[in-house]
């Protein structure tokens, strides 16, 4: 399916972004239904135990995803994670392909409410996330990036 241009000039986001040396340099794509996916394999350096990649990043992963899903349903740059609830059914192994799939499930005003899920080589689900994202002013979303403590 088709590459969604990343919106972000910088490029240094830990998941998306190109032009970060330690990131996972993902990119999403339209899955043909509305939805969302990255296609990525799980380096040794994000392993939790064993040769299991660490939940904590496949929350991460599956968060970007929601952000994704949304902007391309919306159009909208401006909207940040309110809550997410992940279930992890099946290890993800490292060096083993997975798909992050995501999709916007209902819009109420400025929540968007979203779905997703990893799916490992063979097609079955690892680990899902259902979770919210809140849609905010341009002027505050600046103000939030511009903000240093």
């Amino acid at each position: 399916m088709s590459e969604i241009v990343n919106p972000f000039p910088a490029g240094t986001c830990f998941f998306c972004g190109p032009n970060n040396p330690s990131g996972l340099k993902l990119t999403f794509h339209r899955d043909g239904q509305g939805g969302v996916y990255a296609d990525y394999t799980p380096e040794a350096a994000y392993c939790g135990q064993g040769d299991i990649f660490h939940g904590g990043l496949q929350m991460g992963l599956l968060d970007e995803a929601m952000w994704w899903a949304g902007y391309e349903a919306t159009g909208v740059m401006e909207a940040v994670t309110a809550s997410a609830s992940f279930r992890f059914l099946r290890p993800v192994y490292i060096g083993s392909p997975v798909r992050a799939v995501c999709a916007l499930a209902s819009r109420e005003g400025a929540a968007l409410k979203l779905k997703g899920r990893i799916l490992n080589a063979d097609g079955k689900v690892c680990t899902t996330v259902r979770g919210e994202y809140r849609i905010i002013s341009r002027e505050r979303y600046e103000a939030l990036l511009a903000q240093r403590p």
